[in-house]
């Protein structure tokens, strides 16, 4: 298999990560495992398929569409397909799903998802489960956070971070770097102990026009505790799968 099969079977892999155990998408998981491209190319689809697939599922469904669904099989005699007001109602819910996902398309080009949600609250959410719950490899690993900072630099990816008091001086795992609508942004691990890692992401500031103000900021994603702040140029989200408010705290 190559990278072309590759991208065009983890096209149909669903957000919610339930396909994980399906043998079709077996030999291409395996890949994208050892090959890096393929891996920013998954992530990059995740990121953008997991705002679409929530607003599917809180799409509603046409009342007395289940009831027009299960009279149709019983219509004698059939009238031709396309007169059938099951099948108008259904082409209307499609043509009402197409136009959702146009829309979120194009206002993920934006950096804009959803009704009711900030710019940067979208970034924060997704990035906080992709670093707690998907993250599958690491670009650099190292346990010296000095070398990751010049790893980065090289990379043009903010190396000139600046480390809240709590991580200074913590071993690092290593960096990663990732992008969000052609913003970069660079994620680096930091060892806690207990088997346990924080995940620190850093992007320009300018990125989104809601950036949080360097007042830290504590919210949960899911499984995940984060706390987001600006400084200087940079926005920052810290994430820790499985902690709390006043563990993250520490960190700062």
């Amino acid at each position: 298999m190559n990278r072309d099969e590759a991208k065009y079977i983890l096209r149909a892999y669903r957000a919610d990560g339930q396909d994980a155990s399906d043998p079709l998408f077996h030999e291409a998981l395996e890949l994208m495992k050892r090959d890096p491209e393929l891996a920013q190319w998954f992530a990059q689809e995740q990121a953008l398929d997991i705002p679409i697939a929530k607003k599917i599922r809180e799409f509603p469904v046409p009342p007395g569409l289940k009831s027009q669904l299960l009279a149709a099989r019983k219509v004698v005699p059939l009238p031709r397909w396309w007169q059938r007001p099951v099948w108008r109602a259904a082409a209307a819910c499609f043509v009402l799903l197409l136009g959702l996902g146009i829309f979120l398309i194009q206002q993920s080009g934006h950096r804009d998802f959803g009704q009711g949600r900030t710019l940067f609250a979208q970034y924060r959410d997704t990035m906080a489960d992709f670093a707690g719950n998907k993250l599958l490899r690491l670009d650099h690993k190292s346990r010296d956070v000095k070398e990751i900072r010049q790893w980065l630099t090289q990379k043009n990816a903010h190396g000139d971070l600046l480390l809240p008091a709590g991580l200074d001086g913590r071993p690092g795992v290593g960096c990663r770097v990732l992008d969000w609508n052609g913003a970069t942004i660079s994620l680096v691990c930091f060892e806690l102990g207990d088997h346990r890692k924080a995940h620190l992401l850093v992007i320009d500031r300018a990125t989104f026009k809601d950036a949080p103000a360097e007042l830290p900021q504590f919210a949960r994603v899911g499984n995940v505790a984060t706390v987001t702040w600006s400084r200087a140029d940079k926005t920052y989200v810290l994430a820790c799968k499985g902690s709390t408010e006043p563990e993250l705290r520490q960190l700062l």
